[in-house]
């Protein structure tokens, strides 16, 4: 073997005369080969009027004394050009460019176009570009303190321009949250990456909350918050008022009209309703509307219920006032007359008797 393997240095040869030649041979392609840099890996014919120890990377298509060295060093030394080949993986800083160049199987390429310690481009088991210029692909990533706190920013450029995080399933974008467009922040979802509904939106000027779809969903089963400043349900739907007397409603018919709806905001529940007999049935004792949409808070803070509208019923003396006592789902129908109370019972009702009344009420 002649020279060495990886770099070509020239071996001295065994007795040989002029070993200064071999000697010299070597240490001028270690001069070219040990930290390399070229003025430039762009150009495919020579500079007309090279200094010594100029060196380049030849551009593809190469023409005049460097025809046939694509992609080679080239040096100007002792009033000639001098080529070596390199093998890829090999790094060079190409001056003009203020790049780092690496030779890869299709050619050499930029590695880090900025100079100094800013790279252009960097991929950790991807490959990034000059688009998506730091590129990922793990198990995770951590972005640990040093010290102290840790804080990641997003910069963008004008107000009207976008900085957001975009979380997507198959590269297709899926939730979109940060500041898109203008300076609110902005929660955005898409079913498909193509159609996107903004969630939520928090002014930038204010910190006001606004909900552009309208709709806030509460899970079907409430989880009660301790804190008295906490909202934590809402319901609104229909309810089914219904008549019994002493707790009994044998034989009682409902009209078609007889309906109820009802609003739950938290702990507060407004209910309001018509009850339409076709018959009063055979049951006895103390009148209520039962089957409220919620129960009474327990506790001894009962509710009055305003009845706005009777009809049909008979030793009517004052006005129809209903009672839900806490812990209770029917309000207790009383008369009011003359500063005095009476409960109303089965007598005050017929088959045709009808009441309209709301209430509002703590529900548990």
């Amino acid at each position: 073997m002649d020279t060495t393997p990886r770099l070509q240095l020239p071996y001295i040869a065994p007795q040989q005369a002029q070993k200064q030649v071999t000697y010299n041979e070597a240490m001028r392609l270690l001069d070219l080969l040990v930290q390399p840099a070229v003025l430039s890996r762009s150009l495919g014919t020579p500079p007309a009027e090279p200094a010594e120890g100029d060196s380049y990377v030849i551009a593809t298509g190469a023409g005049g004394a460097w025809s046939g060295h694509d992609q080679q060093f080239a040096t100007w030394i002792d009033g000639g050009w001098s080529f070596r080949t390199a093998t890829p993986g090999w790094l060079c800083f190409v001056v003009d460019a203020s790049e780092i160049a690496v030779l890869t199987p299709g050619g050499w390429t930029s590695f880090a176009t900025n100079g100094g310690s800013s790279i252009a481009s960097f991929g950790i088991n991807a490959g990034a570009d000059l688009y998506n210029r730091l590129t990922v692909a793990a198990g995770g990533s951590l972005f640990n303190h040093d010290g102290g706190g840790h804080r990641m920013t997003l910069n963008k450029a004008t107000p009207g321009d976008t900085g957001s995080i975009v979380l997507q399933t198959g590269f297709s974008g899926r939730a979109e949250f940060g500041l898109a467009g203008d300076d609110d922040f902005h929660v955005k979802l898409s079913p498909d990456g193509g159609t996107w509904l903004e969630a939520l939106v928090i002014g930038g000027n204010d910190g006001r909350v606004h909900i552009p779809q309208g709709q806030l969903v509460f899970p079907q089963i409430p989880h009660p918050a301790a804190d008295p400043r906490t909202l934590d349900d809402y319901e609104e739907g229909s309810w089914t008022p219904g008549i019994a007397f002493g707790g009994a409603a044998a034989g009682v018919g409902y009209g078609a009209a007889t309906a109820g709806r009802f609003t739950k905001v938290g702990r507060l529940c407004v209910a309001s309703g018509t009850v339409v007999l076709t018959s009063k049935g055979s049951s006895t004792g103390a009148a209520a509307i039962s089957g409220l949409p919620h129960a009474a808070l327990a506790g001894d803070v009962a509710a009055t219920a305003s009845i706005g509208w009777t009809g049909g019923m008979t030793g009517i003396s004052g006005a129809v006032a209903g009672l839900l006592s806490g812990g209770e789902d029917q309000l207790v129908l009383h008369q009011i007359s003359g500063g005095a109370t009476t409960a109303l019972t089965d007598a005050a009702f017929g088959d045709s008797s009808e009441i309209r009344f709301s209430v509002c009420y703590d529900a548990g």
